[in-house]
């Protein structure tokens, strides 16, 4: 086995453990990949949050924002990575137990009635109940139980008994459904799914949430704590099937279940723990952001009428003075904060240090920008917290990203490297070397043919803010198109039998924030479009599924074989919105996304989400380098429901327009 610091680790815990059985799990998925897909959902529904931290624990796109139940904050991908990395719960500790594989072993229900003393659910009945349907579903009993203390705590939390406005009671002991903002939204939630269920006793809620949670887990080969948090099981998907939000949930679960395995001695047993792996990961464990603090790039400045502020060696007065900031017109680049005040610096003369943050002296200030320029990342590089490859790592960039420069100044030249400031489509900052910085005119450029060229250009007009667009050329069109501000060309890579709905289309408004736009080339014999019936024309209907809603479902005339609908969703839509019920690849699902089915009034319908190009649920960076590789022509899988999720603009044509558009969603908030 050639992943660091996974062999040594095993052969310790087998030495002490010798019944102890170890299967690595080769997920194939590569290490930064799999954070990228976890540091998602900011401002919305992030994919982990955390409580009782700060600093360098907490996302630095959301900041302060809090989650659920108002205690709750995004994690940082520092934090994600950590705990991610299973090197670092690969010791001989109850931690190692997020990783057993939860198949049922043969127990009796005293054990089982032992490990529930001092919690609300001490009883032989419930003992009995539990060991019963854990060796029907083969589930481990003591993993369920771990879950069940997860989510009520041993007194029992606030979804454990619900009184419902007629006096009925009901019960949600594993918090299915149980979502929301707000302690308030939350309980709602978890009545509404608990009355849906009809759990009004504790052996239903028991017999009904377990077999939930098996069939929808452990039959996805989630099979362990760690896999039901972290989705990188490809069996039916990746990253969107997570239990929980809770990104330490699988480490206090596995406290607990390693604490009631013990009582009821069964440490001794063939006990098989499934430890994955991924390729590209770092050379050492993943460390815990208590190390650092804060990590991205700041701009603060010394206040008028103060000077020579010391900078120093350490995170100390009594510290090596490296020198001094002579006053506020000095840029200063803090690039890490720590919870004791103190900030890491980087000067333009290249001097990195320390100051301790005091606000009589010092202050915050907005970024330092000079432009706002859309640039494509040439060669695989990583995003770091400074200028220079001493500072922290933020994020992996891959050929073909897209991001935006906001300082070309030249300001770090460093060793032989000018570094520049960018900006992701996720809101968050970094450097990288300008060498890796590359025109998007030039990647889109490299990719067009001569034949049957289509070219697009956009001019703008600074002295009076509007935007101009010249006349697009088609060189192989006997009549050329005039007077039209732009002309949009229709995509291609559709099925050949579709026939063409409409005349081109004309918008001005779509694109007049962006300087670049990007058009692929295409002819008149096979174009691009998302919807037809036979008569050139689309019926809709519209179907109230929520009170002061209206969501729209789409006839597919092109499917006749099943006379297959749509209905189309905003992104901020879930199942809990919808009156019918929602399911992923035929089993029941919370979520709601592109692709999945929906079943209203007896009839199914295929559910098309504004944005959510890829299927996963959550409209993202994802989405939007997914559509503009469609439209340059480089991505082919873009059909059908995942077709139409991607015309955001609702013109039946995916183009510019609808990328811009989802871009300024992620990075502005930008209704879609």
């Amino acid at each position: 086995m050639n992943y660091a610091g996974y062999k040594e680790r095993i052969e310790a815990i087998k030495k002490a453990h010798p019944n102890w059985k170890f299967v690595i799990m080769e997920t194939g998925l590569d290490w930064n990949d799999v954070i990228a897909n976890e540091y998602t959902g900011h401002f919305d529904t992030p994919k982990n949050l955390i409580q009782g931290k700060s600093g360098g624990w907490i996302c630095s796109i959301c900041g302060s924002r809090v989650y659920d139940t108002g205690v709750w904050m995004c994690a940082s991908e520092s934090a994600i990575r950590y705990y991610m990395d299973p090197r670092n719960w690969l010791v001989d500790s109850p931690y190692l137990f997020q990783f057993l594989q939860t198949d049922y072993m043969e127990t009796l229900d005293q054990d089982i009635y032992a490990s529930l003393n001092g919690t609300f659910l001490y009883s032989m009945e419930n003992a009995s109940i539990i060991n019963r349907v854990c060796k029907e579903k083969n589930a481990s009993p003591y993993f369920i139980i771990a879950r069940l203390l997860q989510e009520q705590g041993t007194s029992g939390g606030m979804t454990y008994k619900m009184r419902d406005t007629d006096g009925t009671i009901y019960y949600n002991l594993f918090n299915i459904g149980a979502t929301g903002n707000t302690e308030e939204e939350v309980y709602a939630n978890a009545l509404a799914r608990a009355k849906k269920e009809n759990w009004t006793s504790l052996e239903s809620c028991l017999t009904g949430g377990i077999s939930f949670l098996l069939s929808s887990y452990i039959s996805y080969k989630q099979n362990t704590l760690y896999l039901n948090k972290f989705d990188v099981e490809s069996y039916l998907g990746l990253y969107s099937h997570q239990y929980m939000q809770n990104i330490e949930a699988p480490k206090n679960e596995a406290i607990s279940m390693y604490n009631k395995m013990k009582n009821a001695n069964l440490l001794s047993r063939n006990l098989t723990f499934i430890i994955p792996v991924y390729e590209n990961m770092p050379e050492t464990a993943s460390p815990s952001p208590d190390t650092g603090g804060e990590i991205f790039p700041k701009n603060i400045r010394v206040k008028e009428g103060h000077y020579g502020i010391m900078v120093r060696a350490g995170r100390s007065t009594t510290s090596t003075i490296l020198g001094r900031i002579s006053g506020s017109s000095e840029v200063i680049l803090s690039v890490e904060r720590y919870s004791d005040g103190w900030h890491k610096i980087v000067l333009e003369s290249g001097i990195i240090g320390y100051v301790k943050f005091n606000t009589d002296y010092l202050e915050e200030i907005a970024d330092v920008t000079n432009c706002y320029e859309e640039k494509v990342i040439n060669s695989t590089y990583n995003l770091r917290a400074g200028p220079g490859y001493e500072h922290p790592e933020i994020t992996n960039l891959k050929p073909g990203d897209i991001v935006h420069r906001i300082d070309n100044t030249g300001r770090y030249n460093f060793g032989g490297n000018i570094w520049d400031r960018i900006i992701l489509s996720d809101g968050r900052q970094g450097f990288v070397i300008r060498d890796v910085l590359g025109n998007l005119d030039e990647e889109k450029n490299s990719n067009q043919t001569p034949e049957n060229e289509v070219i697009v250009e956009n001019n703008i007009a600074e002295e009076n803010g509007t935007q101009e667009e010249n006349i697009t050329e088609n060189n192989n069109s006997e009549n050329e198109t005039t007077n039209e501000n732009i002309t949009e060309n229709i995509l291609n890579n559709v099925d050949e039998s579709t026939n063409i709905v409409d005349e081109n289309t004309v918008d001005n408004n779509a694109i007049e924030n962006d300087n670049t736009v990007i058009e692929n080339m295409t002819n008149e014999s096979n174009q691009n479009i998302i919807e037809n019936s036979e008569n050139n024309t689309n019926e809709v209907e519209n179907n109230e599924t929520q009170e002061g809603t209206s969501n729209e479902i789409i006839e597919d005339d092109t499917k006749n074989e099943n006379e297959r609908k749509y209905l189309v969703i905003a992104p901020d839509k879930q199942a809990k919105d919808l009156e019918g019920t929602v399911t992923k690849d035929g089993v029941e699902t919370e979520e709601a996304g592109t692709g999945y089915k929906i079943i209203i009034d007896g009839k199914e319908y295929t559910i098309v989400k504004r944005g959510d190009a890829n299927g996963d649920g959550y409209v993202k960076a994802n989405d939007y380098l997914i559509i503009k590789d469609y439209i340059m022509g480089k991505y082919q899988n873009l059909k059908d429901e995942y077709l139409q999720a991607a015309d955001v603009t609702n013109d039946k044509y995916v183009k510019a327009n609808d990328y811009l558009k989802i871009k300024d969603s992620i990075m502005y908030g930008v209704e879609i």
